[in-house]
């Protein structure tokens, strides 16, 4: 008999090449997956299911978070407080709590307009700054002292230079030479603690920036032009400036509407989309070249408030799934995962990883929170399935004898449900990996004896438990292909 096994010895393949494009991929290494949902590859030791999300105390529509929160601060201001704006409303968070006493949350309120909806915060020179867009088609910078006071339209009318911003996306950072920036349209705002300079930049006509970070000692700005929504083609690029000149020095078309941007160990990624192919990849620049280093399954593009860092892995959300890239440590293998889940089943808002433990917004209808990582809880909507094996012999069958699985020694509570399948979509096999059957295993045998000429593997975290893991360390199928 020709005798034949696949072994996965380990799960750090993450999400395999194609697996956006097919139902049943087959393209990719044996370790990489054809689709998944809320998994933890961030261990290499094993795989299991994501965490779950805790709700912050106040966090939802019964307490502090009646709108959706568009964006968190990532640097926190003491110890445990952080703030985050959505709509009209400016937020107080701690690591458990999202503040709902006394000011907070804080109603945004300029005279003689309506609709305030906040943008960005940011801290510099010992004050919290807010931004957010308005009726009649514009923007302005509010400010809180970090004690009591706020002046929502601050930036129009206190600082040497006061104007307003344009009707856009206004992400704000602090550059390493000590300026707050201010995406503002197709321009780039400056204040450096005295003058405020709502057109710093100017970019060219029909030009909006998206995002703007901080590297090299230079500001990066992402920008589209024209910046049109769907699969419409952008032309979009990359504008390095040093931050005084009248000018950018160098400009870098990127070939798709480009979204957010992060700066993780001195390189800048940011997530663009290809209208060709309706779907967005996290790319980096290095000189003038874009290298794509992930591409995700769907057109939902993430924005500037939607990427944050955790356990050395860049986060991004696409849709209401949160996907993390990167290695985890510098001898291991970079992988592409679908990580966690967002919360609520609607529209995601901001994400933000102030205090060790990533912070993400949703909003479904008239429910609204703000959840954190829950590093002991589990989330049981998760489930990981393999590339598709082609194991068909001369005469097109072969026969699967058995598959072994190994694990993390199960403990009371602990299940996992799998299928062996095949790529019409039948079962050919399918059990349980639980602490009731096994008792305290480590490892499992199932004797399949199927006929097939081809398989893929499905693990399932349906019916599993919310705060007992099982960690699977590897799969092996064996068989013969003389049938």
């Amino acid at each position: 008999m020709a005798k034949w096994s696949v072994k996965i010895d380990n799960f750090l393949g993450g999400l395999a090449p194609n697996y956006q494009n097919e139902d049943y991929p087959s393209y990719g290494n044996t370790n990489q997956a054809a689709k998944m949902e809320a998994m933890d590859l961030t261990n290499p030791g094993y795989m299991q299911a994501g965490p779950a999300l805790t709700v912050l105390t106040n966090g939802d529509e019964d307490g502090a978070v009646t709108k959706l929160i568009r964006s968190i601060l990532e640097q926190p201001v003491t110890s445990d407080t952080t703030y985050g704006i959505g709509d009209n409303l400016l937020h107080q968070i701690t690591s458990t709590a999202v503040t709902n006493a006394g000011s907070w949350p804080h109603t945004i309120d300029k005279a003689a307009v309506t609709n305030e909806d906040g943008e960005d915060v940011v801290e510099y020179g010992g004050n919290l700054y807010y931004s957010y867009n308005h009726s009649g088609s514009a923007g302005d910078i509010g400010k809180y002292d970090l004690s009591s006071t706020f002046d929502d339209d601050w930036g129009s009318t206190v600082p040497s230079g006061a104007a307003a911003l344009q009707d856009a996306p206004h992400q704000m950072i602090v550059g390493g030479n000590d300026v707050m920036y201010i995406a503002n349209g197709r321009y780039v705002a400056s204040y450096d603690g005295t003058t405020f300079i709502p057109q710093a930049l100017d970019l060219p006509a029909g030009t909006e920036v998206q995002s703007i970070a901080w590297n090299t000692d230079r500001l990066w700005v992402f920008a589209n032009k024209t910046n049109l929504s769907g699969n419409n083609r952008n032309l979009s690029a990359l504008y390095i400036w040093d931050g005084t000149t009248n000018s950018w020095e160098s400009e870098t078309p990127i070939p798709g509407r480009v979204g957010g941007s992060i700066v993780k160990n001195g390189v800048v990624f940011f997530a663009y989309l290809d209208s060709a192919i309706a779907k967005y990849f996290m790319a980096y620049i290095s000189g003038s070249s874009i290298f794509p280093v992930a591409q995700a399954g769907v057109s939902n593009l993430p924005q500037y408030y939607q990427l944050t860092d955790y356990k050395d892995f860049i986060l991004f959300i696409s849709l209401d799934a949160i996907y993390a890239f990167g290695s985890g440590h510098p001898d291991l293998p970079v992988r592409f995962f679908d990580y966690a889940d967002c919360g609520l089943n609607g529209t995601v808002g901001g994400m933000a990883n102030p205090f060790g433990l990533p912070l993400v917004a949703t909003n479904s209808g008239t429910d609204y929170q703000l959840a954190k990582f829950n590093t002991s809880g589990y989330d049981t909507d998760s489930r990981w399935y393999s590339i598709t094996y082609d194991v068909s012999g001369e005469s097109t069958l072969s026969m699967i004898d058995n598959v072994v699985f190994t694990f993390e020694k199960l403990t009371s509570g602990a299940v996992v449900d799998w299928v062996l399948r095949d790529s019409k979509g039948q079962a050919l096999y399918s059990d349980k990996i639980s602490f009731a059957k096994l008792g305290a295993a480590n490892c499992a045998r199932y004797p399949i004896k199927k006929l097939t000429c081809d398989f893929r593997i499905e693990v399932d975290y349906a019916n599993g438990s919310t705060t007992v893991p099982v960690r699977i360390k590897s799969i092996k199928v064996y068989g013969d292909s003389e049938h």
